[in-house]
């Protein structure tokens, strides 16, 4: 394997954050365990696609929490948010799609994968980080 290839999946299954102190989310840790469980090309999309289920259900808790906490205006705002985020997502996953499909090796399989969760985790964030601002209020 070629050393940047080797790179890119280390850094894809490294446990990094921006915020060395911030907590593990449990999510992460599912699916860390789950891929040193099963280490497998299948298992570890598997491992990626359940978490990226369990970020899919924390965004639409999260979605239905900010409804009951904002303002009509913010609630429409954040709708229309949430419309260009679905449009911007689906349109990332099929441009990643293509790039990863012409990656040779079986690595790459995985690494698209966990890409894809990687967007989902990046928003239910973002929104419980709206959910804590809104409650400072």
């Amino acid at each position: 394997m070629k050393p940047a290839a080797c790179l890119a999946v280390l850094m894809v299954f490294a446990n990094v954050h921006a915020d060395p102190a911030e907590k593990e989310d449990p999510i992460d840790v599912a699916m860390d365990k789950a891929m040193d469980k099963d280490p497998s090309t299948a298992g570890m999309v598997q491992a990626a696609a359940d978490a990226d289920t369990k970020w899919q259900k924390e965004i639409d808790r999260a979605l239905s929490r900010l409804k009951e906490a904002m303002s009509a205006k913010q609630w429409k705002a954040l709708q229309r948010s949430q419309a260009a985020w679905k449009s911007y997502r689906d349109k990332e996953v099929a441009t990643q799609d293509t790039i990863y499909e012409s990656m040779q090796g079986s690595m790459w399989v995985p690494v698209a994968a966990t890409s894809i969760t990687k967007l989902d985790k990046a928003r239910a964030l973002l929104l419980r980080d709206y959910i804590e601002k809104l409650a400072e209020q």
